[in-house]
């Protein structure tokens, strides 16, 4: 009896981390496009969860194909809010050319707008310490590229 109930044990163990592996992987490309659709087609109505996800996805893929979604979606949510990490990302968009041509001055305009919201609500946003000091450094640096 005692072996049966640790042979039992053990099969739920397993299964249960296999299950667990399973969960974590990645999802095909058929149905991350499928996502991606709706994700657009919410965003398109004016869903801002919806925009948010879009944008959230340059620093999730890495993939070029959506950088141009990503740079649309980001550009009419900075447009819309004063969320600091909108216009970080916004502001490495132009930096980095994803999705846009590359527009130092912009990426500069975009990084002063994220730290000025980031200070003008009281440090009161999602944006990390880290993400803070980093605006700093990447303003200092375009700085001496833009006004050379």
């Amino acid at each position: 009896m005692e072996l049966i109930i640790l042979l039992f044990l053990f099969c739920v163990i397993i299964g249960s981390l296999g299950y667990g592996l399973w969960q974590r992987r990645p999802p095909s490309p058929a149905v991350k496009k499928q996502m991606y659709k709706e994700l657009e087609h919410r965003a398109k109505e004016g869903d801002k969860e919806a925009m948010y996800k879009m944008a959230s996805l340059f620093y999730e893929e890495k993939d070029e194909r959506y950088y141009p979604q990503i740079f649309k979606w980001s550009s009419i949510l900075a447009a819309q809010e004063k969320d600091p990490a909108v216009w970080l990302l916004l502001g490495d968009l132009y930096a980095l050319g994803c999705g846009t041509l590359r527009d130092p001055k912009r990426a500069l305009s975009s990084y002063e707008q994220a730290l000025s919201a980031d200070i003008a609500s009281g440090r009161n946003t999602d944006l990390s310490k880290e993400a803070h000091d980093y605006l700093e450094k990447r303003i200092i640096y375009l700085r001496k590229e833009v006004f050379k």
